[in-house]
């Protein structure tokens, strides 16, 4: 890798290439905490998880769809069990990274009962929205907050715990995003390729001094809110209260942001040269989409964080002037080919995804794809927004324990929350009671 960039005169800099902007990110041991680069210490491990609203155009075996049939369409999962020999049509992008993918047909999530248009706010969570009778909305935290709440994923050696990508609210997600908190509190997602960029790599010419001065302001405002939620909760019947919860929950979490603030505050971000993104770029665009990955594939190479999710698009404008609910409800010949379309668009951003991990070295001289599992998917799929048989792919091979290459069945009344049990247990995080919401137990075949 090192003799192909000097060859193309960059030297020891890769360029990340995200809507006509370039990233330079140096590839330099000191930009990375120096435990990870001590001898004999393993990279770390990171996480990602990938969710597109109202899933892919699937296959006959699991819905009859003659309309998507007729357009040309066979599935969005290889239609032979095992070995994958060869990666589906719609995957064709992702062909030279085969040894590094598997399929896994079966999982379902059947505990979700609320408006299936937003089963995305529970595909990392696998809850009961109705679960309390006296709540409209019941959720519980994520599966990717276990992670990034963990030693094993570095909780207090990365700058940023997570970070939560996504979309303006819509399909799929009521906040755009995938992460819960404890007690169900979202996470309010980034979508803005910019600020993400700003949090990551932005510089700040603000004294240290002033920005210091600042977080103590901050905590005293917090300590005033404090005091009135405990005097406000003296007032309030059992229902109020549990809605007082949700902001409880959200102040400890500033709380917590303030205090990693402060931990940081000394150590400058990794360096990079930057022609900062434009704030206007759209959420439904590929390009936005690309920067995404860019950014995502940044965060990891400088472990700024090792646990991610990102709420992708349902639709690309460019592929289609139908939005994907259009598409899965009133099929035309016309719409139905740019189901296939976008379904070819999306995988190819996973193949832009996943060639950067490929092509990145860890200090170890290992790719960086051998130290990542990354989840990509839908909630529900198929005309009818099925939550049976979910289209899931794995990519990465969890410091090598994870056996890829392969499509593997499991009968569909298993959980969707035994993938999130493997990959969680995968990267060494300690899930209480060895059982993750639904789950039944560690997915068979995987490890």
């Amino acid at each position: 890798m090192r003799k192909e960039l000097e060859e193309r005169g960059w030297g020891r800099r890769s360029f990340l290439k995200a809507a006509g902007v370039v990233i330079g990110l140096p590839f330099f041991p000191s930009l990375f905490p120096r435990t990870a680069w001590a001898d004999g210490v393993k990279p770390p491990m990171r996480l990602m998880f990938m969710c597109v609203p109202l899933g892919f155009v699937p296959n006959k075996s699991l819905f009859n769809c003659p309309d998507f049939e007729a357009a040309g369409s066979k599935g969005w999962f290889p239609d032979e069990d095992g070995p994958l020999n060869k990666m589906p049509e719609v995957h064709a992008s992702l062909e030279p990274y085969r040894e590094h993918i598997s399929f896994l047909k079966g999982l379902s999530n059947h505990k979700y009962r609320d408006d299936v248009h937003r089963a995305d706010d529970t595909f990392l969570t696998c809850t009961d929205t109705f679960a309390d009778p006296a709540k409209n909305f019941t959720n519980t935290v994520s599966c990717d907050q276990l992670g990034a709440a963990s030693e094993a994923l570095g909780s207090k050696d990365v700058r940023y715990r997570s970070l939560a990508l996504g979309v303006r609210a819509g399909f799929g997600s009521k906040t755009g995003g995938l992460s819960w908190v404890e007690n169900g509190v979202p996470i309010s997602p980034m979508s803005s390729p910019a600020k993400v960029f700003d949090l990551l790599f932005g510089k700040d010419d603000v004294p240290v001094a002033t920005r210091l001065l600042r977080l103590k302001q901050k905590k005293s405002v917090l300590d005033v809110t404090v005091q009135q939620i405990r005097d406000l909760n003296r007032d309030l019947n059992a229902a109020d209260r549990d809605k007082l919860d949700e902001v409880v929950t959200a102040v400890r979490g500033v709380e917590a942001n303030i205090q990693r603030e402060e931990q940081w505050i000394h150590t400058e971000k990794p360096k990079c040269s930057l022609a900062r993104l434009e704030e206007s770029i759209a959420s439904t665009s590929i390009n936005h989409a690309r920067a995404m990955f860019d950014l995502a594939h940044a965060a990891f190479l400088t472990d700024s964080t090792r646990v991610i999710t990102y709420e992708m698009p349902p639709s690309f404008t460019e592929i289609s002037p139908f939005d994907k609910h259009q598409i899965n409800h009133d099929l035309t010949p016309e719409r139905a080919r740019d189901a296939i379309k976008m379904d070819r668009a999306m995988s190819e951003q996973i193949a832009y995804f996943t060639k950067m991990l490929c092509e990145s070295k860890e200090h170890d001289g290992q790719a960086l794809i051998q130290h990542t599992l990354a989840a990509y998917g839908s909630a529900v799929w198929g005309p009818n927004h099925s939550l049976r048989s979910l289209p899931i792919m794995l990519l990465g091979h969890g410091g090598g324990k994870i056996k890829q290459g392969m499509t593997r069945k499991y009968d569909d009344s298993t959980p969707l929350a035994n993938l999130w049990l493997t990959l969680l247990t995968t990267a060494g995080v300690s899930v209480p009671g060895n059982k993750f919401a639904d789950s039944t137990g560690m997915l068979e075949g995987l490890l």
